[in-house]
């Protein structure tokens, strides 16, 4: 029996709890993402591991996280949204008590790959957002719960913080398997069950959809290896080779499947590849490799050759003020890609980014032109993501929004996982003898990276043709933009 998404929200309990369950959810996935970002220095030294080794932490999340969006969206769609949100919540809370219990850092590493499943909470989130209130209150929902990610990442930091200043990194597990359980609950009491639209002797491609992660894993592997092992390693070599081989297998199934989970054809349209291609190297910029870049600055002691010698919880509350304002300013991001095109937002938000990284390096020995910086990259990046989902939309049929949106998210994330990857290989690559401490040489190289990737995307933005309000009215080529796709989003990875 299917639901009537235009009945009156009472069916589905009070708008505010409904609301309240799905911004808790959304919270928790980004909790996870943020918070082990302010614990990377104390693994380091707990564990012993380099810069290389401890970006797995980061990187383990991002590559289940895209699978996770994309597989999770569609089964939401076919077996219930409620239904697997609820599973990836579990899932969730499982990856942290694998992480807590075991206490190794091989442990820590599957138990974050197993939160990434936590990715499916935001496409599922949305759907159940069209689902379950009011047509009327839809664009305000999406709009709290997507831009609620601002905020709520900024609060992981610093909870994180906090945690770690006072108590140790295993508290940060226990935080976060507590605001899954409380969202699974929530979900589980606010939320009515959704529409099953699954058909008997459908087929899912839940093999593709998912084979894009074992492969890229093993090339990124051999990556962050190759430094210590040596370039013609045969455990450098293999798992090279092998990832390569397993991803060209993996382009093939795709493009052979009738009804993908990640559709390649999309690309064979010029002004999608575009689009896919300027996330692909806005990615490599700050937005990848920043989560890795700003602990080694930030947190690193005065002593080392980088390291502003901030605490854990100073850090935190210097990410919440700055998101806080470039919460404010995402609204304007909006209005210029409804009056010019979010061709031109993403690319005021590529200069801003490729404006402000450099000065993490030149800046690096005053806080304040520092935080002066973290403001200036901040919001660039709160324009480039807040213009995605409308370049998005003014590439595709709106009957295609959603698998392009969930190709966004696996590019999204592969690509931040790359640079996530090189970033580490580069400030590995050159530091003080007997520590993990990176030399200013090789942390300007890294800086040099991440600039030309934010680069590259405003130089490529400039290709993309279109948009504004006569590309919103236009449907005479069948490309019309999404009404319904909010403006005010801070990850807008929605599927549903």
């Amino acid at each position: 029996m299917s639901v009537d998404q235009n009945a009156p929200s009472k069916a589905y309990g009070p708008w505010g709890l409904v609301l309240l369950a799905l911004i808790v959810a959304e919270m928790t996935g980004v909790f996870e993402l943020s918070s082990l970002t302010v614990a990377i220095p104390k693994l380091m030294t707990e564990f012993h591991v380099s810069t290389a080794e401890v970006s797995w932490v980061l990187t383990s999340f991002f590559l289940v996280s895209g699978a996770a969006a994309a597989i999770g969206g569609r089964l939401g769609d076919l077996f219930g949204r409620r239904r697997l949100l609820i599973a990836a919540l579990l899932l969730s809370i499982l990856g942290s008590l694998v992480s807590l219990t075991f206490d190794t850092f091989p442990a820590i590493i599957a138990g974050r790959a197993i939160q990434g499943f936590s990715g499916a909470v935001l496409p599922l989130v949305v759907g159940i957002s069209r689902e379950a209130v009011l047509p009327r209150r839809v664009p305000v929902t999406i709009a709290i719960v997507s831009g609620t990610a601002t905020i709520a990442g900024a609060a992981g930091y610093l909870c994180a913080g906090l945690l770690i200043d006072h108590s140790t990194w295993h508290a940060i597990f226990v935080v976060a398997a507590a605001l899954a359980g409380l969202a699974a609950v929530l979900a589980a009491v606010a939320l009515r069950p959704s529409p099953v639209t699954y058909r008997k002797g459908e087929r899912i491609d839940i093999f593709g959809g998912a084979l894009f992660v074992p492969a890229l894993a093993l090339v990124l592997y051999a990556v962050t290896t190759s430094n210590s092992r040596g370039p013609g390693s045969p455990l450098v070599l293999g798992p090279l080779v092998g990832g390569l081989a397993l991803g060209a297998f993996w382009v093939w199934w795709e493009l052979r499947t009738p009804n993908p989970l990640i559709s390649l054809r999309l690309l064979r349209q010029r002004k999608f590849a575009l689009i896919m291609l300027v996330i692909a190297l806005v990615c490599l910029s700050a937005i990848g490799g920043g989560p890795l870049l700003t602990p080694v600055l930030l947190q690193g002691p005065t002593s080392a050759p980088v390291g502003l010698g901030l605490t854990a919880t100073a850090v935190g509350l210097l990410s919440l003020s700055t998101s806080g304002s470039t919460f404010l300013l995402s609204p304007l991001s909006g209005a210029i890609s409804g009056r010019m095109g979010a061709q031109r937002s993403f690319v005021i938000g590529a200069v801003l980014t490729t404006v402000g990284t450099p000065g993490f390096f030149l800046f690096r020995t005053h806080l304040w032109l520092i935080v002066a910086t973290l403001a200036v990259t901040a919001i660039g990046v709160a324009f480039v993501l807040t213009a995605i989902p409308n370049l998005i939309a003014e590439a595709v049929p709106a009957a295609n929004t959603s698998e392009a949106t969930g190709f966004y998210v696996v590019v999204k994330n592969t690509c931040a996982s790359a640079s996530i990857t090189i970033a580490s290989l580069i400030l590995a690559s050159d530091v003080v003898p007997g520590t993990q401490y990176t030399k200013v040489s090789a942390f300007g190289w890294t800086v040099v990276f991440l600039t030309l990737g934010a680069a590259a995307s405003a130089g490529v933005a400039l290709l993309i043709r279109g948009g504004g309000t006569a590309a919103r009215d236009s449907s005479a080529e069948g490309h019309p933009l999404a009404g319904h796709t909010p403006a005010l989003t801070s990850d807008p990875s929605s599927a549903g």
